[in-house]
């Protein structure tokens, strides 16, 4: 089922916590909204749910509006699945009876009912705990069982709410690939609310980036993490190095930007005199050797490293005293203080824009 958003608009009191938001999703693909806490994405995913009213623009489902201003559907004609931050298991029934409890609220058969039951939990890989209670099972279990849930009812759309954020880190890693050979697996179109980044980009198709009610960045995951395209993207996605500087001159496909004393070749076709903000994300740059193609050779000097496991990060002076930080293999041991040589290929480095508060609405993105 295809999903549309239009000029989607939401207040609570005179906080603008959706603002004009237009998005299309594909039918069968999972796409998560990523963003730190008040950005709106709880708020969207209760619009989309049936769970919140929207203030003005429209929310559709094919050719159905779901949402208006004045008007909602319930979240029981809108045939969604949820599944919660919390689980929202009822403690007194057991595994059974909770995937059974929608089913029997619209009193289908109890041969039906055991039909469509034993076929989630065989999903979920969950046979054998039919008759076990809440308590009795380990978080990732009950994870999988608040999924059951949701997907019992056969929906057109599954909607889900932080559902890792409760669970340890080992376990969220591990429950990270069972809800994509889940999700993947029913092939059902989904809408995943996480802040955490790894998340985002492991578990979905596409990624939309909110930033104050606003789609700052609507991408698949690979793209978003290499091309971030506004400053708010490259720093939420963990890109220390942004430096600000000013176009020298277009050089084909790259231009030459000054940053403060340093001159660095980045990727795209620039105005020579405008300002730019150029990242330079911390995996893409070389010690000690150089690529093919475009790029910049700097002095540094290192002030710090930290041993990450199967690689070093580095803080390191600039000549012109500007700090960066790198992250190589563990096999490029260097000593604090120790002077190298950086390799800043142009492809590396890209010139980010900061979103105009201009009251304009939000572009209109479509994920597929």
């Amino acid at each position: 089922m295809n999903l549309v958003l239009e000029d989607v608009t939401k207040h609570y009191g005179s906080k603008l916590v959706l603002d004009r938001l237009s998005l299309s999703i594909s039918e069968g693909s999972c796409v998560a909204l990523l963003g730190p806490s008040g950005c709106g994405k709880t708020t969207l995913l209760n619009a989309l749910a049936g769970l919140t009213d929207i203030d003005g623009g429209k929310i559709r489902s094919e050719e159905l509006t779901w949402s208006a201003k004045g008007y909602t559907m319930v979240p029981e004609e809108r045939n969604i699945g949820m599944v919660f931050q919390d689980f929202a298991l009822w403690p007194h029934m057991n595994v059974f009876e909770n995937i059974a409890f929608s089913l029997r609220l619209k009193k289908y058969p109890a041969k039906k009912i055991k039909e469509q039951v034993t076929e989630v939990l065989e999903a979920v890989q969950m046979n054998g705990f039919e008759k076990r209670y809440p308590n009795q099972l380990s978080g990732g279990q009950r994870q999988r069982v608040a999924i059951a849930r949701a997907l019992v009812i056969h929906p057109s759309i599954m909607l889900m709410d932080e559902p890792l954020s409760s669970l340890d880190a080992q376990l969220r890693e591990k429950m990270r690939w069972e809800i994509m050979r889940i999700v993947r697996g029913a092939g059902i179109t989904t809408v995943y609310v996480t802040h955490d980044q790894a998340e985002a980009l492991s578990l979905a198709d596409h990624v939309v980036l909110l930033n104050q009610g606003r789609i700052e960045q609507a991408d698949s995951p690979t793209r978003l993490y290499r091309e971030p395209a506004t400053v708010f993207a490259a720093n939420f996605l963990g890109c220390p190095n942004i430096l600000r500087g000013r176009v020298v001159e277009r050089c084909g496909e790259h231009s030459l930007v000054n940053c403060q004393g340093l001159n660095i070749y980045t990727v795209g076709k620039l105005i020579p005199g405008q300002e730019a903000k150029v990242m330079i994300r911390s995996g893409d740059i070389f010690i000690n050797s150089q690529s093919q193609g475009p790029g910049t050779l700097l002095e540094a000097k290192v002030l710090q490293r930290s041993f990450q496991g199967v690689t070093w990060q580095y803080k390191v002076a600039l000549e012109n005293a500007h700090d960066i930080q790198l992250e190589v293999w563990d096999t490029q041991e260097i000593e604090v203080t120790e002077s190298i040589q950086l390799w800043l290929p142009a492809e590396g480095c890209r010139v980010l824009r900061d979103m105009s508060d201009n009251g304009e609405p939000a572009v209109n993105y479509r994920v597929s």
